[in-house]
């Protein structure tokens, strides 16, 4: 059919016709109908054509295939009844979705583009579709189109289901969805539409909006009120104290104190009241985990004997360091000084700066154990060596981190008048970690004064202070008091630590910081653009934003400081943490960089990203670094390493036995450089860290990065600058754990759980035998005359033998033909019986596809999925899908008696289940804490 000649025809039945036809066939032939556009268009804009909707209809076909898609939509939305917005259709789709990103980029449209978006939105509500529906509004930032959608959407817990979309918003626009979806969750709390388990997402909520007051409300209202809120299990008592152990572990220090004192004092419910106090402040989570850990350690003793024999203190005072910082690694919040106490002579060869990271280890080895803290550390106080003291204080502010304790901060805010400029560095490092994100004012003007006096020492200390202090708090102000304080330096310390305290205190707080960092990454000072690049990633913690992830690789690239192309890498680990899978593809050319700052830096974000994660794909990109010519980069590969690979064995991922074989290599060799062992003494107490049952986390169990965590991981990368810094690693540290805790806060012993794999799989690793070196035989030599004279000797020996035993009727004919030559060595290779009985006990035996887990228990992220509640049980969690964590449970039977735990009432001498080659010491023959013995290492020096 000609259709050029019909649409010249003047009848318009004809012209009608030849449209028709055109629309029938332009999907497949629209390169030859696209040459008639001209004469189709002039149709449907003449205003005597009776069909000027089909011709319009018929234009928007034919720009859609020629990608002209505003020019097709302009002609769809003329087209009238031809146009069905049909959401099945990729036509259609396409053009949808141009209407929808037009309007998403320029925040303008016509009223035909807004009614067209409109109605698509009604169509996707109108086939139950509501949450496509939101999400079109929330590109269009229309709140209005939010409210009306979700006020005709009746559906229970609505809102819990599309928080995630409100969630990847920034900014004002955020703000105003999160503030609308708290009045509507809370209706649906009231009618009982929210499972348990979906409360902690409504609290997020409120933290992020920081609605102090509101949390307080409605905790308080748990507790009187049992009948405002409807629940589907448990009680309300029992999700109050839920909600509290999930607002601890977001861990906002400030927000948590305005919680607490927003609870009203009430005599009839103080009881109650204290216990929400003690979950909020975390005391009762400490002392649940410090009995965990005390009771469910497995410190192989072998791996620490390695650790300290695989290095010569004598050769550097920093692989003795390294070592006693493993030996706190592997011992962390287990109270289990054993091995120091066993080995007190080697532990006491350190001085200056090793005596204070050496002694802040015990706070490492003492973590959450508040009780005792001071009489652990009271020993240390007493001596005369500034740097010991220095180091107990540092100890002491690990132990009692966030907890505000005020006679604490007096006892230490006495020492930083001390002369010593190590008992001041150490004081102010326990200040900043026991006053942790409390905005104390007296403590910020001395750490100002402090810094002020440009010492490099204690002003270092101050400056770290000044980080700890005011983690969190998004004070501008403050920040510009520091860049002023860090432009008056010269000191490289201290300017440095400023720089990284104004990234502590940027903390998440996303474009309210690009002023600041734009300030920084401006500057002169390669020292403030270092600070810069991690503010950058604290202020966008977690996020993966593109937009960060392209300024990061730039500086990367363009940066002509070594310092801050290295910190521009590092910070892709705390961007990204959340969205660690799509980490090694960026990293991926980095790991191939000339430059070995980038190749560490690369390391080091994968580390962070993927602790404890076992990510195979990060293995790949971090193994080919072990033997990297660089010995930093072999370093960082191998802490990188032991936070990936921490609680895992080669049960759990292939590559983990290959791994450490080449890690064991490289501990073999005799001329390692020193950098590179200390990266192996960091590496094997990451592995083994707290017993077992430690490991790097970074973000709550409800995906909110943890303030805390990452505050600790970014003073621990300082070690690059200051080895104590070390010890910060603590902060960032969690129990791998189970804790099953009841109403009255205590751990019932008869909960159980399944797990549904072999228990080898996730099982505790096998302790290491003790290696035995063969004494070598030393060889004499001997004169031919005598060695025939003692062979003449020998044979008659062996005769007389032999006469003997064959009258006894003892020796066996193959025995008496054992030729006289036989060498000793051949007899050796003979297999005795015990060890082909230890072959036996060594073979592989059938292994039960299930087995039972008791409370408290240790359960890994990739144990979770095989985890499984026990029908029929007494208790039931009151969060169904919480499998890791403290977690409150359901007793069925309150009226009868339980067998617990109690946490208030410490054992005299509590039981250790197992200690990995551990035998106990014997009385009266070591302190009950280890101790410096001074006197004993000078009469050693004199020696």
């Amino acid at each position: 059919m000609n259709f050029n000649t019909l649409l010249l025809e003047k009848d318009n039945d004809l012209r009608i016709l030849a449209l028709k036809e055109m629309l029938n066939q332009v999907d497949q032939h629209w390169s030859e109908i696209s040459e008639l556009l001209s004469q189709i268009e002039s149709l449907s804009e003449d205003p005597k054509f009776p069909e000027r909707q089909l011709a319009s209809y018929l234009c928007a076909k034919i720009q859609y295939h020629l990608d002209n898609f505003d020019e097709s939509l302009n002609y769809a939305l003329q087209s009238g009844h031809y146009w069905q917005s049909d959401l099945n259709d990729k036509f259609n789709q396409c053009l949808i979705k141009h209407c929808v990103e037009q309007y998403r980029q320029s925040g303008k449209a016509t009223e035909e583009r807004i009614s067209l978006i409109k109605h698509i939105l009604e169509l996707s509500c109108g086939q139950n579709n509501h949450i496509s529906a939101i999400g079109v509004a929330v590109e269009c930032k229309r709140i209005d189109w939010v409210a009306e959608i979700l006020n005709k959407w009746k559906y229970p817990g609505k809102m819990i289901s599309v928080l995630h979309l409100f969630n990847t918003q920034r900014g004002q626009f955020k703000e105003q969805l999160l503030r609308l979806s708290v009045d509507l969750i809370y209706e649906e709390a009231k009618q009982g539409q929210i499972p348990n388990e979906e409360w902690g997402q409504f609290v997020t909520v409120l933290i992020q909006l920081g609605e102090a007051i509101k949390v307080a409300e409605i905790l308080w209202t748990l507790v009187i009120n049992e009948n405002h809120y409807k629940l589907q299990t448990g009680t309300p008592l029992l999700l109050a104290e839920q909600l509290c152990i999930d607002l601890a572990q977001n861990q906002k220090p400030q927000f948590i104190q305005k919680i607490i004192a927003a609870l009203p004092i009430d005599q009839q419910f103080q009881e109650v009241r204290d216990k929400l106090i003690k979950l909020l402040s975390g005391e009762q989570q400490r002392k649940a985990y410090l009995y965990f850990l005390k009771n469910h350690r497995q410190v192989d003793v072998e791996v620490l004997n390695k650790i300290k024999g695989s290095n010569d203190p004598k050769q550097s005072s920093v692989l003795h360091g390294a070592c006693m910082f493993g030996h706190a690694l592997a011992t962390a919040g287990t109270q289990d000084t054993s091995f120091l106490q066993a080995n007190q002579q080697w532990a006491t060869k350190c001085n200056y700066w090793q005596r204070f990271t050496a002694t802040s280890t015990l706070g490492m080895i003492n973590k959450y154990n508040i009780e005792e803290s001071q009489q652990i550390m009271a020993a240390h106080l007493s001596q005369t060596n500034p740097f010991e003291i220095g180091g107990a204080l540092y100890g002491l502010g690990l132990i009692h981190f966030g907890t505000q304790d005020q006679q604490l901060l007096l006892k230490l805010s006495d020492y930083m008048k001390s002369q010593k400029e190590q008992i001041i560095h150490g004081a102010c490092l326990g200040s900043g970690l026991i006053a942790f994100a409390s905005e104390d004012e007296k403590l910020n003007q001395d750490y100002h004064n402090l810094v002020s006096k440009n010492e490099s020492v204690y002003g270092e200390g101050a400056s770290i202070g000044f980080g700890l202090l005011n983690a969190g708090s998004g004070s501008i102000e403050q920040c510009k008091r520091l860049l002023v304080l860090a432009g008056q330096s010269d000191k490289d310390k201290i300017v440095r630590t400023l720089s990284l305290s104004i990234a502590c205190i940027l903390f998440h707080q996303e474009d309210k910081a690009d002023v600041i960092i734009d300030q920084m990454l401006q500057s002169n000072d390669p020292l403030i653009r270092y600070g810069g690049c991690f503010t950058l990633a604290f202020a966008y913690v977690g996020t993966g934003s593109n937009k960060i992830i392209q300024k990061l690789l730039s500086i990367s690239v363009n940066d002509v400081s070594e310092d801050v192309r290295r910190a521009a890498v590092i910070s892709f680990g705390f961007l990204m943490f959340k969205n660690y899978e799509s980490l090694p593809k960026i990293m991926r050319l980095l790991t191939l960089s000339y430059n070995p700052h980038i190749r560490y830096g690369t390391a080091i974000a994968l580390g962070i990203a993927c602790a404890g994660t076992l990510y195979a794909d990060a293995l790949s990109a971090i193994e080919p670094m072990l033997t990297d010519t660089v010995d930093f980069v072999r370093q960082g590969a191998l802490i990188a390493l032991g936070m990936i690979l921490s609680q895992g064995n080669k049960d759990q991922e292939p590559k983990f036995e290959p791994i450490m074989k080449s890690i064991n290599e490289i501990a073999a060799k005799k001329h390692e450089t020193v950098l590179t062992k200390l990266g192996l003494a960091i590496f094997q107490g990451l592995l083994d860290c707290g017993g077992r049952n430690l490991t790097v986390s970074l973000q709550s169990r409800q995906g909110v990065p943890k303030l805390n965590a990452c505050v600790g991981m970014l003073w621990f990368l300082n070690y690059w600058y200051w080895y104590p810094c070390l010890s910060m690693i603590s902060v960032a540290l969690q129990p791998v754990s189970f804790i099953g805790l009841n109403e009255n806060l205590d751990i019932p012993k008869d909960f159980q759980l399944q797990c549904n794999t072999k228990q080898s799989v996730f099982d505790y690793p096998p302790p290491q035998k003790k290696s035995e070196k063969p004494i070598a035989e030393k060889k004499t030599v001997q004169l031919s005359t005598t060695q025939k004279v003692r062979a003449r000797t020998n044979k008659k020996d062996l005769e007389k033998k032999q006469i003997d035993s064959a009258s006894q009727g003892v020796i066996s004919r193959e025995q008496s033909k054992m030729s006289l030559e036989q060498q000793p060595s051949e007899i050796i290779r003979q297999p005795s019986l015990i060890e082909e009985q230890e072959k036996k006990q060594a073979a592989p035996k059938d292994e039960p596809n299930q087995y039972i887990l008791t409370n408290p228990c240790r359960i890994l992220d990739k144990q979770k999925k095989h985890i499984q509640l026990l029908e029929g049980s007494r208790y039931q969690p009151l969060l169904k899908d919480r499998k890791q964590g403290l977690v409150m449970l359901i007793d069925s039977e309150p009226s009868q008696s339980a067998d617990v735990i109690s946490l208030t009432v410490k054992p005299k001498q509590p039981i250790i289940e197992q200690v990995v080659n551990q035998q106990p010491a014997p009385p009266n023959q070591v302190p009950e804490e280890f101790v410096f013995d001074e006197a004993l290492q000078n009469e050693e020096q004199k020696q």
